[in-house]
């Protein structure tokens, strides 16, 4: 986009070049801002102060609430709030694209979710994903300013931790489709109950053309078309069989059947699967080849990644964690035909529901014939209230990753999970070094 045009879009001032154009819109220097657009956001630090990096590491031009020094055959565009004007820039793209785009929120499952629709129809059409897990206003902002003008299908993941943020989404990314893939007792420390989570999730099928939910929760839709999935609905999970390293299930719809093997042991590829069969039936595409298609399908990154190392299966599920994501993780550990350990952080954000939901946790593992747990934080040493193997518990970090270099896992099977704010990815690199591939 030519720097005179983005002026326009946000309502600034320009400085420097107006004919020059960009590829792309930045917000970090840290990511490559050669031929963009950076936007100095205010947050932990200003990002004004990083503006003169951003023109050497070869950024094109930058947003400013503040007048700059522009270096020749550059720019600047002055605006009352860079944020504000960043959206502005995210809300043009928007209003000119006319292919589909695919919103997907839940409880448990965006993210793999969405992988997997990309995965499954990129060999169809141009499809444009959020990279990571950037399903916040912020997120949504960066990656739909980034759209590509020649793609097809857009999949943005949307994300909540308080009632009204997907609502405020939904209407910033208006969605042709809009899929749910589960509600659950997640995050209810802002969300409280599980009527305001049910509420909040399904705000995103407000006046959306189309809609893929839980059969269970096909009365909340507010979508013009909705199609539901699960144990009954439109396409239908059955024939479901666990193994360690794989799970078999078939999908049923409108008088067709399919049997998929999944690579990734549990129920998180069956939902999504389902999911994306639901919505190649709106979009009207042949699913003939997604069995095939979905053997080659690799987790995100975090997300029950299982590696046989060693002498030691390490189930690297450590990007997040709720009360239903824990259950199924806890699943697949005790598929394994091993001693089974459990390498375990808080729950966040759950709120009066916390101390519940982490003494549950000891009970899942005695039934899982889980025999070692080891603990880290505050809430998670409920858990041992109820557990009857062999524990660890840790509050002080240093202490915790101590143990976990001279603990022997060999011979096991171990999960790594816990939420964010556990850094449990530390415990799996070092289960990486000391046992190998």
């Amino acid at each position: 986009m030519k720097a005179e045009d983005l002026a326009k879009i946000t309502e600034g001032r320009l400085r420097g070049e107006k004919n020059i154009s960009v590829s792309s819109f930045e917000f970090d220097t840290r990511e490559g801002v050669s031929e963009a657009l950076f936007i100095p956001l205010k947050g932990k630090r200003d990002g004004h102060d990083f503006i003169e990096d951003a023109f050497l590491k070869g950024a094109l031009g930058t947003l400013t609430e503040i007048p700059v020094e522009v270096p020749e055959g550059k720019f600047s565009i002055e605006v009352e709030d860079t944020f504000l004007a960043f959206k502005k820039i995210a809300q043009f793209k928007r209003e000119n694209f006319s292919k589909t785009l695919v919103a997907v929120t839940g409880s448990v499952g965006k993210t793999t979710t969405k992988e997997l629709l990309f995965h499954l129809f990129s060999d169809r059409f141009k499809t444009y994903k959020n990279k990571k897990s950037f399903n916040n206003m912020l997120g949504v902002v960066y990656t739909l300013s980034n759209l590509p003008r020649e793609t097809e299908v857009y999949i943005q993941e949307l994300g909540t931790n308080a009632p009204g943020e997907i609502g405020e989404l939904t209407a910033f990314v208006k969605p042709d489709i809009s899929i749910v893939t589960a509600v659950e007792r997640a995050h209810t420390e802002g969300l409280k109950d599980f009527d305001t989570i049910l509420k909040e999730k399904m705000s995103i099928t407000e006046d959306v053309p189309a809609a893929v939910v839980p059969y269970a929760f096909r009365e909340f839709s507010k979508s013009f078309e909705t199609v539901t999935f699960g144990r009954e609905g439109d396409v239908r999970v059955v024939d479901l069989k666990f193994f360690p390293d794989r799970t078999l299930f078939s999908l049923e719809f409108f008088g067709k059947r399919l049997s998929f093997e999944s690579p990734i042991p549990g129920y998180s590829l069956v939902n999504a699967a389902a999911v994306a069969v639901a919505v190649a039936l709106i979009l009207g595409v042949d699913v003939a080849d997604f069995p095939e298609r979905l053997k080659s399908f690799q987790p995100p990154e975090m997300r029950l990644c299982i590696e046989r190392l060693k002498g030691v299966v390490l189930i690297n599920d450590a990007y997040n964690a709720n009360p239903r994501s824990m259950e199924n993780a806890i699943h697949v550990l005790s598929l394994q035909p091993t001693t089974k350990v459990a390498v375990l952080g808080d729950m966040a954000e759950l709120g009066e529901i916390s101390r519940e939901e982490h003494r549950k946790l000891g009970e899942l593992l005695n039934r899982a014939g889980v025999t070692e747990l080891v603990a880290f934080g505050e809430e998670i040493g409920r858990a041992l209230e109820t557990f009857k193997g062999k524990s660890f518990y840790f509050t002080i970090r240093e202490e915790f990753i101590n143990f976990i270099n001279n603990y022997d896992f060999s011979g096991k099977a171990v999960l790594v999970k816990g939420s964010r704010k556990n850094r449990l990815e530390e415990v799996v690199k070092i289960i990486r070094q000391r046992y190998g591939s």
